[in-house]
């Protein structure tokens, strides 16, 4: 099973090597483009990032637990930029 540290150096590869900056990133995966990440859309997000499809749901709701500071149950841009940054910045 993948550590978390693991987990997030994937998202952290995908977010900067695939797409041009964080924005470009949440644009691409807010399929509904209602400006949030739901589950399903952090679902695809992390499978992306090659993280193991048996842990994705899994991944996506600690995601989602850890980062949705107004807990509403999805991500807003605020949310995910701030996550971004702090995951570029650290892993």
């Amino acid at each position: 099973m993948a550590s978390k540290k693991e987990i997030l150096s994937k998202i952290k590869i995908l977010i900067t090597q695939k797409f041009e900056n964080p924005e470009d990133a949440f644009a691409f995966f807010d399929k509904k483009g209602d400006g949030y990440l739901e589950k399903g859309e952090l679902v695809s997000l992390v499978k992306e990032a090659k993280v193991n499809r048996f842990l994705s749901g899994a991944v996506a709701a600690a995601l989602i637990k850890e980062l949705d500071e107004d807990a509403d149950a999805k991500l807003d841009w605020q949310e995910f930029r701030k996550a971004a940054k702090k995951l570029i910045a650290e892993v």
